[in-house]
């Protein structure tokens, strides 16, 4: 018989299964239809090669129509023809095609861990790990490379450039990021999800860490003594946001340097006297947000600074950009100036949070209290997995002993 579109329409189920075959000449396979007990009607094809009987299922009707049954039923003619087992043709075929569509190049990976990052890392080490990405990875990274081709020596080629134009701290950060890159892919294709699949990126090792040299690392020990504190909050002539992110940022308790130069005005809240830094912006982010009780002296901050905003969302807005807040170089630079104009020890953005929790233990706060309000992180099961207090009452009783304490430094 021959098979039309009506005459399978037209099959009927029975109580068991059957099968109904198409005419055809020996040795070519032969179209058939199955007809299930519940009336699922599936193309096949029935052929014979080395003694043994075969079949190959071609899709079901009528998701798959006669004619694309009939073409796939001539390319399985053509191969049993040449004497090619289709059944095991394909099955190669498919596994390749498989394993080629998993496959990505190193650039594809860097896109990858790009978006692995952009959930897990905090904003400012996200924007520093993009930055250096850019400028020292991605440029020198052929279009075609494969992951598993890229060797220790394109990665010692990558950070040396960096390091023999004498930036041997953003070297030591070019090797970590490329090791966190590395880990991310062989993570990946070892994780439950990818058991029994091709590997996406199939990077063997980490040789990174086999790449090793001293470079400075920045363990910071500056802080600001109590003159030093007093002589830079009555300094006249530091930038106006300068000046003004140094008194916040004291006053505030140290918080991060992102985490408050990013600050925007709507994440202020003067009647509740609570500054909230939302959790995309954290380093620590299993807690959530971080809420910053904020007093009167930094209120007062906040309101002048907002009164120089202009149609900018952030306090400390970006120059050319209302979209955007400063970059933390700005503030960096400005300190460094000042420094080296009134022979003061130069300090970083950074050594604030340092001086803010040295002094806060001199005027009395415990550094549990003092930990709770600059967010540092507690490893313990208890704090990381179930307590989720905001410990709010507590952080208001430091800002209160530590606002009285600073004016007594400063009057």
């Amino acid at each position: 018989m021959n098979f039309t579109d009506k005459s399978i329409k037209a099959l009927k189920p029975k109580k068991t299964r059957y099968v109904l075959t198409e005419s055809g000449n020996h040795g070519e396979g032969r179209l058939q239809i199955r007809v299930n007990e519940t009336g699922t009607k599936v193309f096949r094809v029935q052929y014979h090669l080395n003694n043994a009987r075969k079949v190959i299922g071609l899709g079901t009707f009528p998701d798959t129509d006669l004619k694309t049954a009939r073409q796939k039923h001539a390319q399985i003619t053509k191969l049993l023809l040449q004497k090619i087992d289709p059944k095991e043709y394909l099955e190669k075929q498919n596994a390749a095609n498989i394993a080629s569509e998993a496959e990505r190049t190193f650039l594809d990976m860097l896109d990858d861990f790009d978006v692995y990052i952009s959930t897990r890392w905090a904003e400012s080490t996200i924007k520093r790990t993009r930055g250096l990405v850019a400028r020292n990875i991605t440029p020198f990274i052929p279009k075609d490379l494969m992951p598993d081709k890229f060797n220790i020596d394109m990665a010692r080629e990558i950070i040396f450039r960096v390091y023999n134009r004498g930036a041997k701290e953003q070297s030591r950060l070019v090797r970590s990021t490329l090791m966190s890159i590395l880990k991310f892919a062989i993570d990946y294709d070892n994780s439950p999800e990818q058991f029994k699949q091709p590997p996406k990126y199939n990077v063997k090792t980490n040789f990174i860490r086999d790449i090793n040299y001293d470079t400075p690392k920045n363990v910071g020990q500056r802080w600001l003594s109590e003159l030093e504190l007093r002589q830079v909050w009555y300094a006249d002539d530091l930038p106006f946001h300068t000046h003004n992110y140094i008194k916040l940022a004291i006053l505030l308790g140290g918080q991060r340097v992102n985490e408050l130069y990013a600050a925007k005005s709507s994440e202020f809240n003067f009647q509740e006297k609570i500054f909230t830094i939302p959790v995309e912006r954290i380093k620590i982010k299993h807690r959530g947000e971080h809420i910053v009780p904020v007093s009167r002296e930094a209120e007062k901050i906040v309101k002048i600074l907002m009164q120089h905003q202009g149609e900018s969302e952030y306090l400390f807005p970006h120059r050319d950009s209302i979209y955007e807040s400063a970059h933390v170089s700005t503030i960096r630079m400005a300190i460094l100036r000042w420094c080296d104009k009134h022979g003061v020890e130069r300090f970083a953005p950074r050594d604030l949070r340092r001086t803010c929790k040295t002094l806060m233990g001199k005027a009395g706060i415990p550094k549990s209290q003092r930990d709770l309000l600059q967010q540092h992180d507690k490893s313990d099961v208890s704090s990381v997995h179930y307590d989720r207090y905001d410990y709010l009452k507590e952080k208001r009783e430091s800002i209160e002993v530590w606002t009285k304490y600073l004016g007594d430094v400063l009057c």
